[in-house]
């Protein structure tokens, strides 16, 4: 009689055991599928995060393009003008006009605030 007992509790762990497997099997399933959707997410976003990188970019050039044609028919400029006619915050004129000089393409005259102006070099 003790022989059954021990066989059927034998059984119900071994049936306990399977059970749980199942289980752990399937939820590593899941985790495999969403750590696939995740790096496809993450791709997703880096290709997105590429295209806008570009069009900032292509838009930060044609910006810098126009100061250099602002230069056309002024000698001398203010981030102020550059500001009003291309639309931009004084702070992206700003940024522009950093990028153009370390270019060597326009040289800053003044130090700091209002008097500030830009020349072609």
């Amino acid at each position: 009689m003790i022989y059954y007992v021990i066989l059927s509790l034998i059984i119900v762990t071994l049936g306990v055991a399977l059970v749980k497997l199942s289980n752990d099997k399937k939820e590593e399933e899941k985790e495999i599928v969403l750590i696939g959707k995740e790096k496809d997410e993450y791709a997703e976003l880096g290709r997105g995060l590429a295209e806008y990188n570009q069009k900032l970019y292509e838009k930060r050039e044609l910006a810098k393009s126009k100061i250099l044609e602002m230069f056309k028919t002024k000698t001398k400029i203010s981030n102020r003008e550059i500001a009003n006619v291309l639309s931009i915050s004084i702070t992206t004129t700003r940024r522009y006009l950093d990028d153009l000089e370390s270019e060597k393409k326009i040289k800053q005259i003044g130090k700091t605030g209002k008097k500030v102006i830009y020349t072609l070099i």
